[in-house]
């Protein structure tokens, strides 16, 4: 009896050996790099993270990480500190390629996972100011986000038409309270119905100021394929009445290439099948084509896909152009 007893409690303890490691087996965890959270963009993050979590409890972990935005985020991801992150798709083929001002920072282990959304950019001036066109903003005073990929193409776009403003440089936070304050006069923003620019048309009346086909054919001839167009539709703000077109702003999201195929496979499959819940909740995410995001990605993208998105986009019959495989996979 006594053997017996010995026995089985061996048996048990080697039984407890074999299991308990698959049972105690870790959730992959991964940062995903939003930007300010003021921005739409980080609760945009949330949205995603929020529907991967809950899709593979105790697989994959999410955690939202607030950033300077999404420049910040590509040197974030050329040094190692970020393998997930949000960003602006043209700026990521400036990158991936080592062009304009990021000739120095050429980071060709970047990968894309998705176009996620189309928003407008919205250039305001204080209705005070009499400014009405982006010609106005000459010698005005206007709020800048430094390291940002919204300040980086709105100054590109400026530049390439030959606006000067004087630019005060500052935080989403510290650019708002300035242009509340009538320190600066001029700020611009991406986003539908951004957050900052709701918030600040209700205490300063505002102009908003159209982005002309001239303009982007300037923007085009200095910096081709920067400059594509949208409509922003009135009452999108107080005060703004009026359809007008603006610069056209994408969202998307990448990372590194060495992230596992099947978590970021499993990642798409999650945003995919909660794209429609998000956009009924979220005006960028509804009005910049969310639920359509795969056919996004295949038009606005220019960086090569990641080995698991191509998994996920071929799944659903999508034709992926050759120029979005990755080397991985040639």
């Amino acid at each position: 009896m006594k053997k017996t007893m010995l026995f089985l409690l061996v048996f048990v303890a080697i039984g407890s050996l074999t299991i308990l490691p698959m049972a105690e087996a870790k959730a992959f965890r991964v940062k995903w790099g939003a930007t300010s959270v003021r921005s739409s963009g980080y609760a945009h993050a949330v949205l995603f993270a929020k529907a991967v979590n809950q899709a593979y409890p105790g697989e994959i972990s999410v955690t939202v990480v607030e950033t300077g935005g999404w420049v910040e985020n590509l040197s974030r991801m050329r040094i190692g500190l970020l393998k997930l992150a949000q960003v602006n798709p043209v700026s990521a083929y400036t990158v991936y390629n080592g062009l304009y001002d990021f000739k120095d920072q050429k980071n060709t282990n970047i990968r894309m996972l998705a176009a996620t959304a189309i928003s407008t950019f919205t250039f305001v001036a204080g209705k005070e100011t009499g400014v009405t066109t982006l010609e106005g903003l000459n010698g005005i005073k206007m709020a800048s986000n430094p390291l940002t990929t919204s300040e980086r193409l709105a100054r590109m776009l400026l530049e390439a038409n030959d606006i000067k403003p004087v630019y005060k440089w500052g935080g989403t936070s510290s650019n708002l309270e300035a242009m509340k304050a009538k320190t600066v006069d001029a700020w611009g923003r991406p986003g539908w119905r951004d957050g900052g620019i709701t918030e600040l048309a209700l205490s300063r009346p505002l102009n908003c100021l159209p982005v002309t086909d001239e303009h982007l054919k300037k923007y085009n001839a200095k910096f081709p394929a920067h400059g594509k167009s949208i409509i922003s539709f009135g009452g999108q703000y107080k005060g703004q009445d009026k359809d007008y077109q603006t610069l056209a702003f994408v969202e998307g999201e990448m990372c590194d290439k060495d992230m596992p195929a099947d978590v970021i496979y499993k990642i798409l499959k999650a945003v995919y099948a909660k794209r429609a819940e998000m956009a009924k909740v979220d005006a960028s995410f509804k009005e910049g084509g969310l639920v359509n995001f795969p056919k996004l990605s295949m038009e606005y993208l220019d960086v090569p896909l990641h080995p698991g998105a191509v998994k996920f986009y071929r799944e659903l019959g999508m034709k992926i152009p050759e120029s979005l495989l990755p080397p991985e996979m040639k």
